[in-house]
């Protein structure tokens, strides 16, 4: 079995920053073996980036790695329910 392709944002994944996100996203996406998001240095999330997340977990087996409390609290407040197959996994 592969191990999913990494995807590690940093800084802001808003409206402003989406389409870089989106793009990187895409393209690990594309590889078929599934995407490791790590958010251990992600800093705001907006719903732009909660629709995002949504679609790739549609798209393919999907992990959130290294989620901090902040991140995982910013979710919550947008309506994020780990759809199935959707792997979390926190830090504090």
């Amino acid at each position: 079995m592969t191990d999913p392709t990494p995807c590690a944002p940093t800084g802001d994944i808003t409206i402003f920053e989406i389409a870089e996100f989106k793009g990187q996203l895409q393209a690990a996406i594309d590889l078929g073996h599934g995407v490791a998001i790590d958010l251990a240095q992600v800093g705001t999330l907006d719903i732009s980036a909660l629709q995002t997340l949504i679609a790739a977990c549609e798209a393919g087996p999907i992990e959130l790695r290294n989620t901090p409390k902040r991140i995982a609290g910013q979710l919550a407040c947008l309506g994020w329910v780990p759809p199935k197959g959707c792997k979390v996994t926190y830090v504090d």
